[in-house]
């Protein structure tokens, strides 16, 4: 897939989610010029240990995005047993496509070009309260989930704190599941985009008297205009 493409693809992706938000995670593009890099914000998932919390990562994505999958690195501080120590997530659907004997992963398990941000995001809640222990990216946080749960559930508090302190607080994080009004917010701005558009409300910016003026224009059969340039093509034409 060309650079052109992907591009394309990562801006239908992000208006997606912004019409049609997925609850606990809101994506941010920081550099207009550079689809590639992707800001994400997720929220805790309630009733996990990370709920309360607020953590910042960031999602790089490949040229050839979607035939090889994005990666997915925590900015915020991160205890999980499949976050290596450098905040990069290790989950099965990020793993390039294809079969890998040694994880002993099914190339359905693996990255899809059908998958998307949202996808990779719903993967990650599942991670934080289903931690995958059969080769985890953190051996420290691994053996202490399964042997100290008391001193993990401690460590857990204090990246919740320290993630917080660093959230300022200027994105939103949507709520559509557990939210009426969001969800009635967000149908409506589906059904809005996906409502037919008159020629009129074109001119709804503008004013009634552009509206009136083109109506004239139309009915008086004024083509003036094509009729000029259609005489300079001839012109350039017969050069």
């Amino acid at each position: 897939m060309s650079d052109a493409a992907a591009a394309k693809l990562l801006q239908q992706q992000f208006k997606k989610l912004m019409t049609d938000p997925v609850e606990g995670f809101a994506p941010e593009i920081p550099d207009d010029s550079n689809l590639y890099n992707w800001r994400i914000y997720l929220e805790g998932p309630k009733d996990t240990m990370y709920e309360g919390g607020v953590f910042q990562l960031n999602m790089a994505f490949p040229r050839d995005y979607p035939m090889a999958p994005p990666e997915l690195r925590f900015i915020s501080d991160f205890w999980h047993p499949n976050v290596f120590a450098d905040g990069k997530v290790c989950i099965s659907i990020l793993h390039p496509p294809g079969e890998d004997e040694m994880s002993g992963e099914r190339p359905e398990e693996r990255w899809l070009p059908t998958q998307s941000v949202a996808t990779i995001m719903l993967s990650v809640v599942s991670m934080l309260n289903d931690p995958n222990f059969s080769s985890p990216a953190n051996v420290d946080a691994s053996v202490q989930w399964r042997k100290d749960m008391p001193g993990y559930k401690r460590k857990i508090k204090e990246i919740i704190a320290k993630a917080n302190a660093e959230f300022d607080g200027h994105i939103k994080i949507p709520h559509p599941d557990t939210n009426e009004d969001e969800r009635a917010k967000a149908i409506e701005r589906i059904k809005e985009l996906n409502k037919p558009m008159d020629l009129y409300d074109e001119f709804d910016d503008y004013g009634d008297d552009a509206e009136e003026d083109f109506e004239d224009d139309f009915e008086d059969g004024d083509d003036d205009d094509f009729e000029d340039g259609d005489e300079e093509d001839d012109d350039e034409g017969s050069d």
